[in-house]
């Protein structure tokens, strides 16, 4: 039991990477059709997919730091906490949301030809985190400087790692329960509300304080914050959110991969 387990583990580790190596001309085509998909018939072009993110990060500069003053109430970190939070959020946010309709979204590759589904949660995941990642290191370079800006590169490649069994399990989800596709938005919502991205943990009453780190992302922000602002955060922070990655990846391979054989009966 306990060896097949850690063998759904490896499995749901390596095979997807495995599988994008052997197909990388494959992978190559998809990521360039699915950049082309993004900017095509667009006045800006190629340029879009980074001015999306960018005009993002400029709405809640404004919102927070012209129209709320947070800076000034809450001293000069609180910008700068506030962006490096946000931008890898918007990320995760992006990549959660399509992935409930990956099968759907990428259906017609796979229908009736053979195809490795196992490429595809890595492949939403490859241009958001490009893009969110390029914004990312630009934006730590004006704020903080190099050397901030070189640590900011190590936090998309992490949140694509840690993301991956929740691609595993939602495209799942919402393949076979529709109304979790339609639900995902709210529910993004509600987690980065009560995720401190717009605030200060410290902000919170203190009887709630204690709850917030039932919540994943919560250690994972922190985490973040540690690297891009070096702020101080423990091995708890790093422990919890390892510990769900590792619990939950075995299962989440498992149901990825039972589903595939059911996948083109759901569709057709």
């Amino acid at each position: 039991m306990i060896r097949a387990y850690f063998r759904n583990v490896t499995d749901g580790l390596l095979t997807p990477f495995r599988s994008v190596y052997e197909n990388r001309s494959l992978y190559s085509i998809l990521v360039k059709r699915d950049m082309v998909n993004r900017t095509s018939g667009t006045v800006l072009g190629k340029l879009w997919p980074l001015v999306q993110p960018t005009l993002q990060v400029l709405g809640y500069w404004f919102l927070f730091d012209i129209v709320f003053a947070m800076r000034a109430n809450r001293g000069p970190d609180y910008l700068e906490y506030l962006l490096s939070g946000m931008v890898p959020w918007l990320c995760i946010a992006e990549i959660l949301t399509r992935s409930t309709m990956m099968f759907r979204e990428f259906s017609p590759l796979y229908r009736r030809n053979p195809f490795p589904l196992e490429i595809l949660p890595l492949l939403i995941m490859t241009i958001p985190c490009l893009v969110f990642g390029a914004v990312y290191f630009i934006l730590n370079l004006l704020l903080a400087g190099p050397e901030k800006a070189m640590f900011s590169l190590l936090v998309m490649p992490m949140l694509m790692l840690w993301l991956l069994p929740l691609c595993f399990l939602l495209p799942v989800l919402g393949l076979f329960i529709k109304d979790f596709t339609q639900a995902i938005p709210f529910l993004l919502m509600i987690t980065m509300f009560l995720t401190p991205i717009l605030y200060f943990p410290t902000m919170l009453p203190e009887g709630f304080r204690q709850f917030i780190w039932l919540n994943p992302f919560s250690d994972l922000m922190a985490v973040i914050h540690g690297l891009v602002q070096g702020s101080e955060y423990s091995w708890l922070n790093l422990g919890r959110p390892f510990l769900i990655w590792f619990l939950l990846l075995g299962p989440s391979w498992l149901v990825f991969r039972r589903s595939i054989p059911h996948i083109r009966e759901v569709l057709s």
